[in-house]
């Protein structure tokens, strides 16, 4: 399945570790009133910068999947306003929708493509990670999702209280095991409140 003749980009270094270069992008919420932007991760170099070091004429990209496909459309338009052709896309997983809007113009391989209503990581839901935010010194902000479960994870209203529990119990479980066996924890950062009603 995969080109080997053509460097890959990763967009995500947990799914796609070895890789010719590295877009380290991500969807920042704002904390206030939960407007998502498409920008560098929180500790990077901006966004424009990673692109303009992209040093080839042709690329595949990679990245773990697609739900409606709108931030690999737009690091594609980026490449290509720069000059780079975006060849294919390798992902584990896609909805048809997104998988349709990035074929449109360019190859895309998917390892699995279903309709899924969410798509929410464990990591997620533990507390050690969410949406994205910026930093507040050198660490690393993030809203969880417990902080808006009916908007951001489909949790209905009534099983809003008892999910926040069980988010809530198995982070400090998590955190306590870390810490327990001598883990570095700074990486996971610092959650944040969400003020907004995104």
């Amino acid at each position: 399945m995969q080109n080997n003749t053509l460097p890959l980009i990763s967009l995500d270094r947990i799914y796609f570790p070895y890789a010719a270069a590295f877009l380290e992008v991500t969807r920042k919420t704002n904390p206030e009133n939960g407007k998502i932007t498409i920008a560098a991760r929180p500790g990077t170099r901006p966004l424009n910068e990673q692109l303009n070091r992209i040093p080839y004429e042709e690329v595949v990209l990679g990245d773990v999947g697609a739900f409606e496909g709108n931030t690999l459309a737009t690091i594609c338009s980026e490449l290509e306003s720069r000059k780079i052709k975006v060849k294919e896309i390798y992902l584990g997983f896609s909805t048809p929708e997104a998988n349709k809007k990035l074929n449109c113009t360019r190859k895309v391989n998917v390892l699995n493509i279903f309709n899924f209503y969410e798509w929410i990581e464990l990591r997620d839901l533990f507390g050690i990670d969410g949406r994205a935010v910026g930093l507040e010194g050198s660490k690393r902000t993030f809203i969880p999702y417990w902080e808006n479960l009916t908007q951001w994870a489909s949790i209905p209203k009534e099983n809003e209280t008892s999910i926040i529990e069980l988010c809530k119990e198995f982070n400090y479980r998590l955190l306590a095991e870390l810490k327990a066996n001598g883990k570095d924890m700074i990486k996971i950062g610092k959650a944040i409140k969400f003020g907004g009603k995104g």
